[in-house]
């Protein structure tokens, strides 16, 4: 039984109505083997809820003919049933309130027992469950296989989780039943069953212990070749091996640092950085010279060990090869996680392996080496890579979600000291957002053991952690369900302890990227999500917490299935609500069939909404992007990279759509 079962009020007890008492014991007359009998008795006595509730020991269990003879011959067999045929020795007073509570546990029971299951395997829709017609999770995974037509394989092959808590195969139904109610099992946060099969995560980290050492992975040639079928680092090395979703997202700390590099630095930043550049900037004949140069410096300026550290390697399971970085800043004593590793070349063009490639290759070793401790389910090792490579400097960031992923964080800046050149105070603010930022990893670090502990069974964090959002004054967890491929948009749950997890979407985008307004102004005429919330996080990123839209389908793949008079329904009210836009002097700018969703109702009406308002805005603001894509699309004249928007490109690309849909009248 859940350690929160919650107990009804005296007040809820005393408002029970007489015939209460009997409904609920024949609900539950199996459990309490009362029979049929039994129950009339107590109907035809009208034997109230606060009565039977406040009857003292003696009076329950008298001599019947000291009581009315039915109801106390059943009320006698119902305290024998609950507290055993033994002599009750219990307090009249605790009698009573274990009384109380027997019932509320046996009402909870109940409901438990009643309680669907819900559960969804890959894109499938959710299917309900009933947790009758099984008996363990083995019977339960035969009829999930028969529900879900393309799950294939045993139980143990697969995961299955609920709330980002993975479920433990080998519980018992009971123990099954107890988690998924703690987290508030529902359609909106079903349990999920991975995709990515326990046998295939494995595999993947099993691959980094098997690639080359981290100088080798340096050189390109080697690099592409492993990066050929299945990647093993996302890190735009060749441009297909990329990830839509930044690292900035799966890490705050990441937008933190691009926040710091925003922020003018002070005097001992500039110190360190004239003295840095033209420290740099010098000839090295040994690549060790460099690093020492460098490593001591940083170590001053960061106030932090920078210090090479050895790495052990198992190749082919038997020999262990052992290499050292060239500097690295480690958290705690063990050296167990690494907040920025340094790779050094004495010179750009000393070698033919890439410092970036190979700093790649150095976190890669660093996700193997975590991958069977207890810290590899509550964070994704974020990582600064920082290479120098004679006088020219970078920085990337480094996480581990379902893979190694790393992004560019910065451009190559020359370490060559320029007085009257800007680019030395975004050198000089690049530095400082390093140091900023290794204080706030010394906390996040300092806190992943203790998370591991309190939470042993939570999942790998391969989704963006969001923070809590509050909608309505009311504050909600955010859990990823599952990401849309393609866009930075995720379907979710927002939970807290008031009610049922609310089903939504979120998307994210840079906010100078995104019109806001727009977006609201048509969502409070009905033409697009509701805007349930918005917040700004690390990196300038614009969160759009919206309503979930369960039965609406991108416009081309409902006009085609339509009649000519249903279609030209639709095409009314897609023209009437683009008018209503351009009433308002507000342009969308990529008016594209994707972007306009249709749910059909059964009296055949539509409902329109408009989504993806990243180009929108005010007529004269609102303005292209510029890198559009002129490949693919055929934009309407003079919609180009960076110009303004327009009504009218907006009513020729309509016009273009409606026409490739079927839409558009002869």
């Amino acid at each position: 039984m859940s350690d929160n079962t919650s107990l009804p009020s005296v007040e809820e007890v005393n408002d029970w109505w007489p015939t209460d008492v009997a409904i609920y014991l024949e609900s539950n007359k199996k459990k309490l083997f009362l029979e049929d009998d039994d129950i009339k008795t107590l109907k035809d006595n009208r034997v109230s809820g606060p009565a039977f509730l406040e009857l003292t020991q003696e009076e329950l269990l008298a001599s019947p003919l000291e009581l009315p003879v039915g109801p106390a011959k059943v009320i006698a067999k119902l305290i024998k049933t609950i507290k055993g045929e033994g002599q009750v020795t219990t307090a009249p007073n605790q009698e009573v309130q274990e009384l109380k509570e027997r019932l509320a546990l046996l009402q909870a029971s109940k409901v438990r027992e009643e309680a669907p299951l819900y559960f969804r395997y890959l894109d499938s829709q959710i299917i309900n469950f009933s947790s009758d017609g099984w008996k363990d999770l083995i019977q339960l995974y035969v009829l999930l296989e028969k529900a879900f037509d393309n799950l294939r394989g045993t139980l143990d092959l697969h995961m299955f989780t609920i709330s980002n808590k993975e479920i433990d195969i080998s519980w018992s139904k009971k123990e099954f039943i107890n988690f998924i109610e703690i987290h508030k099992c529902s359609i909106d946060n079903p349990v999920i069953i991975s995709d990515i099969k326990r046998g295939v995560k494995r595999s993947y980290l099993d691959m980094l212990g098997d690639l080359p050492p981290p100088s080798t992975l340096g050189n390109p040639k080697v690099w592409v070749e492993r990066q050929k079928d299945s990647p093993c680092c996302y890190n735009h090395r060749p441009p297909k091996a990329s990830r839509v979703i930044p690292v900035s997202l799966y890490n705050s700390i990441f937008g933190q640092f691009k926040d710091f590099c925003e922020e003018d630095p002070e005097k001992e930043d500039n110190e360190f950085t004239y003295n840095f550049c033209c420290k740099m900037a010098e000839i090295y004949n040994d690549e060790e010279d460099r690093q020492d140069d460098a490593n001591k410096m940083l170590r001053e300026y960061l106030d932090h060990p920078v210090q090479p550290i050895s790495i052990k390697r198992k190749k082919n399971n038997s020999n262990i090869r052992s290499a050292h970085t060239d500097g690295t800043i480690s958290h705690s004593r063990t050296f167990k996680y690494h907040g920025v590793n340094f790779e050094y070349k004495c010179e750009d063009c000393s070698s033919q392996t890439s410092p970036y490639l190979e700093n790649c290759g150095y976190y890669l070793v660093f996700c193997n080496e975590q991958k069977n401790q207890p810290s590899f389910r509550v964070t994704n090792f974020p990582c600064f890579l920082v290479t120098i490579a004679g006088p020219y400097f970078s920085v990337s960031g480094a996480v581990f979600a379902d893979v190694a992923i790393v992004d560019p964080l910065t451009p190559v800046f020359p370490l060559i000291w320029q007085k009257h050149d800007e680019m030395m105070l975004s050198i000089s603010r690049t530095f400082r957002a390093i140091k900023k930022s290794l204080q706030i990893l010394d906390h996040y670090y300092g806190q992943v053991d203790e998370q591991a502990r309190k939470n042993p069974r939570t999942v790998h964090p391969k989704h963006p952690l969001f923070p809590e959002v509050t909608i309505d004054r009311e504050c909600y967890s955010v859990q990823i369900i599952r990401h849309i491929d393609g866009y930075l948009l995720w379907e979710a749950t927002l939970s807290n302890e008031q009610g049922p997890p609310k089903k939504v979407y979120i998307k994210a985008i840079q906010k100078c990227k995104y019109s806001l307004n727009t977006h609201q102004l048509l969502a409070e005429a009905g033409y697009a999500p509701k805007v349930l919330a918005s917040s700004i996080i690390p990196g300038n990123w614009l969160l759009v917490y919206m309503e979930y839209l369960d039965n609406h389908s991108t416009l081309d793949c409902v006009a085609f299935k339509l009649n000519d008079q249903d279609r030209n329904s639709l095409r009314v009210k897609i023209e009437k609500m683009v008018e209503h836009l351009h009433n308002l002097e507000h342009v969308h700018g990529d008016l594209r069939e994707g972007n306009i969703l249709i749910r059909r109702f059964e009296n055949n009406d539509f409902d329109v909404k408009l989504i993806d308002f990243e180009w929108s805005g005010e007529v004269g603001s609102a303005r292209y992007s510029h890198f559009m894509n002129h490949v693919h699309i055929k934009w309407p004249v003079g919609a180009e990279d960076g110009k303004f928007v327009t009504k009218t490109h907006d009513l020729a690309m309509l016009n273009q759509t409606l026409g490739r849909t079927g839409l558009l009248q002869d």
